[in-house]
């Protein structure tokens, strides 16, 4: 039987079938010089095919080759010098590799720095639509990109706008990609079912969510390069691409980050903040804003509004809107108000 003819075994039938018998079989032919591997089978009391099989895996891991004086005879080889030839190809292969990995990162770099350029100095910093279409686009490149922070600034998704809502899932994938995300909403979110379920989401992905007195306006920052900033009253968005502009949006955020209080998902209800609430509402009452203008603020319908200043005026015997401002000054409310804004 010639066994030199026989190619040696792929894949599965590879070194995934190097077994007991294998190993004593090469144990066998070591300093025999030339051997006969049917001589081996029958001293090891194994059938032909079982040398067959041993000649195939050794003849793989090149530990045997075949022997120079007859066809039929095979020679044993060191494990050191099989693996000089089996092994050290396939590593300069993958140094090779690497050189050439090496050698696209730095040709990409150059081109990568180009497009950096190209992006802070783009044609047009600014864009201002109202297509929705275009919107949440643009928010999909944003989010998609963003790889270090979020910084979000909404009222309770009982009056979101509708590029909140298509940002939601998308701030959501960002979080769970690694960015930070640090999202403010008024103290009223915190009553909202809807805001405390979209919050149940984000508290695991890694979010960190406050709530405030009040929230001026609503924005979205993406790494301190893109903001989604609301301009004018047909739901039009600036999408602005410009770094000065992110960065004092994001100084505004921190500023009101500082006084807000974390949000607690097992917290029932407005969780120790209603006084808080109570003393903005008396303070915007004192100021004479309108109804429009303190509900934007803090957060909640005109509606819901003028139940929370029904019961404050009752609270404080009063029977005007005037009046419980008047009281509220010299009570002290909304000297708290004031306090709890410095």
């Amino acid at each position: 039987m010639h066994f030199v003819a026989q190619a040696p075994p792929q894949g599965a039938q590879g070194v995934s079938e190097l077994d007991e018998f294998a190993v004593a079989f090469y144990e066998r032919a070591i300093g025999r010089g030339e051997f006969d591997p049917l001589r081996i089978a029958e001293e090891l009391g194994a059938p032909p095919r079982s040398a067959e099989h041993a000649v195939a895996v050794l003849r793989e891991l090149r530990l045997v080759k075949q022997a120079e004086s007859r066809a039929d005879r095979l020679v044993a080889v060191s494990p050191e010098a099989a693996q000089m030839e089996l092994l050290v190809p396939l590593e300069r292969e993958i140094l090779d590799s690497r050189h050439r990995l090496a050698g696209f990162k730095g040709q990409l770099s150059a081109f990568a720095a180009a497009f950096e350029r190209q992006s802070r100095t783009r044609a047009e910093p600014v864009v201002i639509t109202g297509d929705q279409d275009e919107i949440e686009l643009r928010l999909l490149e944003a989010a998609q990109s963003c790889t270090t922070e979020v910084l979000v600034m909404q009222p309770c998704v009982a009056r979101e706008t509708r590029e909140l809502r298509l940002a939601r899932p998308l701030v959501l994938e960002a979080l769970r990609r690694g960015a930070h995300g640090r999202i403010l909403y008024p103290h009223t979110a915190r009553g909202d079912s809807g805001t405390r379920a979209h919050l149940g989401e984000l508290l695991p992905a890694g979010g960190q969510v406050r709530t405030t007195k009040e929230v001026s306006d609503r924005f979205l920052v993406f790494d301190r390069k893109t903001a989604f900033i609301p301009s004018g009253e047909d739901g039009e968005i600036a999408v602005v691409y410009e770094s000065t502009v992110a960065a004092f949006l994001a100084g505004l955020h921190a500023r009101i980050w500082e006084s807000a209080v974390d949000f607690d998902s097992g917290a029932a209800g407005y969780a120790g903040t209603m006084e808080e609430l109570k003393a903005t509402l008396l303070s915007l009452l004192a100021s004479g804003a309108k109804d429009e203008v303190i509900a934007r603020r803090v957060g909640m319908s005109e509606r819901t509004l003028r139940r929370h200043v029904a019961t404050i005026m009752q609270d404080l015997s009063a029977s005007s809107r005037f009046q419980a401002g008047v009281l509220a000054a010299r009570t002290g409310l909304v000297d708290l108000a004031l306090r709890s804004a410095a």
